[in-house]
């Protein structure tokens, strides 16, 4: 017969298969925990990478922009050294409307790309327990983000200016219309057609003046329309004095617009054309730079 165990042996071996199973035990759960770590860690990286991605898409979007801008900064530039020479005013008020025209149009172009920028940035932040182990990607993407959306806001600000600039230009070159206007009507003796270009003239010059504080416009702009002003409401008591034939008045309104007239040559214009393109050429300079940033 087989020897019986004695209760010492199997309490031994009872102890032997609890620890044995323990052991299993164990190791179940390392392997459980460790292929749910692997699992995290995996799902938590294709995760970032796709909101990184979608991230680095939307930089991408502004930096294929970047020639268009840079391109409406450079036309911009030249139709405004263009009106230095200009001794058209009709062109020079075409040429002002175009400048409002192109910088609308990039002010749109680029106004979708700072909504896809918050919409990427907005998403990096997304699912953040499941994103932890990245963070450090995702704050740098956010930070190309950030630098994008400020080239974006350059251009923008750059574009609003240059409408405003450009609308004042409109209205001041419709004004100097009008004088071309008057002293063609004066020289054929209109009478008529003379009293109304300078009611016309009176009006515009206000209305450009009302506008002369435009981003980057020289101040000799406004000195220049403060005379101009003056000299129209001179000369419409000059056509006043040759209407009533008051040749006192005539005289007296005669001094007073050659007085005007020197007034308006004293407002030096050289500088100013170079002064409007060093005021915009900071928004080209600092676009272009937070643009590398974006792109690094």
């Amino acid at each position: 017969m087989p020897a019986i165990d004695s209760p010492a042996q199997l309490q031994g071996q009872y102890r032997v298969s609890r620890n044995l199973w323990l052991v299993i035990s164990a190791v179940v759960v390392v392997v459980t925990l460790l292929v749910g770590a692997i699992g995290y860690i995996f799902a938590g990286y294709a995760y970032t990478s796709s909101r990184i991605s979608n991230a680095a898409g939307a930089v991408s979007a502004v930096n294929s922009h970047r020639s268009l801008v840079n391109t409406t900064f450079a036309l911009l530039d030249e139709q405004v050294a263009s009106l230095e020479t200009m001794t058209d005013n009709k062109l020079a008020k075409s040429t002002s409307g175009k400048i409002v025209a192109e910088s609308q149009t990039m002010s749109t172009t680029i106004a979708g790309d700072d909504d896809a920028l918050v919409t990427a940035r907005s998403r990096l932040h997304d699912q953040q327990w499941l994103t932890r182990i990245s963070t450090g990607r995702l704050t740098a993407e956010a930070g190309r983000i950030d630098r994008a959306r400020e080239a974006v806001a350059t251009a923008r600000s750059a574009a609003r200016d240059y409408v405003q600039f450009g609308g004042f230009l409109q209205v001041y070159y419709q004004a100097l219309i009008d004088w071309d206007t008057m002293v063609a009507d004066a020289n054929i003796n209109d009478f008529v057609g003379t009293t109304g270009a300078d009611s016309a003239l009176q009006a515009d010059a206000a209305a450009a003046l009302g506008v002369s504080n435009a981003p980057g416009l020289p101040k000799e702009f406004h000195d220049y329309l403060i005379a101009l002003q003056v000299y129209a409401a001179d000369v419409a008591r000059l056509l006043n004095a040759i209407s009533t034939r008051d040749q006192a008045a005539l005289d007296t309104a005669n001094k007073l617009v050659l007085a005007d007239v020197a007034t308006l040559n004293a407002v030096d214009f050289t500088a100013t054309t170079a002064k409007i393109r060093s005021y915009y050429q900071r928004y080209r300079d600092d676009f272009n730079a937070q643009m590398d940033k974006a792109a690094a």
